[in-house]
C-alpha cells in the first residue's frame, strides 16, 4: 500500500488547481482513489458477507468516481493534460506492455499504436 500512496501523492500536485489545499476536483480525486484502494484491501482480508457489503460500497463508489471523471474531461484544458499524458504512457513500451497484459487479464485489449 505504502508504493501507491507514494505513486498518488507524486500524482497530486499534477492534478491539483487548488495549490494543495484539498478543495479541487483532482484532490478530492486522489482522496478518492486512496479510499478506494485502502476499501480493497480491507476487503481482501474480510469474510464473504462482509467482502459482499463492501463490493456493492466500491461499485456505488466506482460510479461515482466515473461521473467525477466525466465532470473533469469536460473541462478542455485538463482533457486535453489527460490525453497527453495517455500519449506518453501509451509511447512507453514497458508501460505498453504491462496494460496489454492488464487488458487481456481483464478480457479487453487496447486501442491499437499510433
Amino acid at each position: 500500500m505504502s508504493e501507491l500512496h507514494l505513486a498518488l501523492d507524486r500524482l497530486r500536485p499534477q492534478v491539483c488547481h487548488c495549490g494543495l489545499k484539498g478543495e479541487c476536483l483532482g484532490c478530492k480525486g486522489i482522496e478518492m482513489l486512496r479510499a478506494q484502494a485502502e476499501a480493497v484491501v480491507a476487503a481482501a482480508s474480510q469474510p464473504v458477507l462482509i467482502q459482499v457489503a463492501q463490493e456493492a460500497a466500491m461499485k456505488d463508489m466506482a460510479s461515482r468516481f466515473q461521473g467525477m471523471t466525466e465532470r473533469l474531461l469536460s473541462d478542455p484544458e485538463i482533457r486535453r493534460s489527460a490525453e497527453d499524458m495517455q500519449q506518453k504512457l501509451m509511447s512507453d513500451p514497458e508501460t505498453r506492455d504491462l496494460l496489454e497484459e492488464l487488458m487481456r487479464r481483464l478480457g479487453g485489449s487496447l486501442p491499437p499504436e499510433e
